[in-house]
């Protein structure tokens, strides 16, 4: 009987950890391993390389004469209020720093 309640407990962890993924517009085509999203993201392993985009600060590269920018974007306000408060520091700045905006109002 006790088996059969700590199985119930972790599909109910689990569908909770999978539904602040849901709320990502890009949760369908996704495939990084850390996501700010995550109820669990310091269980996560991984690299720079597979962190969202709203995890990565803007990278500046000139190719040339032209500038290219990869990362740094900001996370959508809707999103933001999702992000489980121990993963905010693990949002990149522009994203953090529209939070604290947002909280102010």
């Amino acid at each position: 009987m006790l088996l059969k309640i700590k199985n119930k407990q972790k599909i109910m962890k689990q569908e909770k950890v999978v539904e602040g993924f849901k709320k990502c517009p890009h949760f369908n085509s996704c495939n990084q391993n850390l996501c700010p999203l995550d109820l669990e993201l310091e269980l996560r392993t991984g690299n720079k390389g597979e962190e969202c985009k709203w995890m990565r600060e803007p990278i500046i590269k000139k190719i040339n004469g032209n500038e290219f920018i990869s990362g740094g974007s900001v996370m959508p306000d809707a999103l933001l209020n999702f992000v489980p408060v121990c993963n905010i520091k693990r949002l990149n700045q522009s994203s953090q720093n529209r939070l604290k905006e947002l909280n102010k109002k």
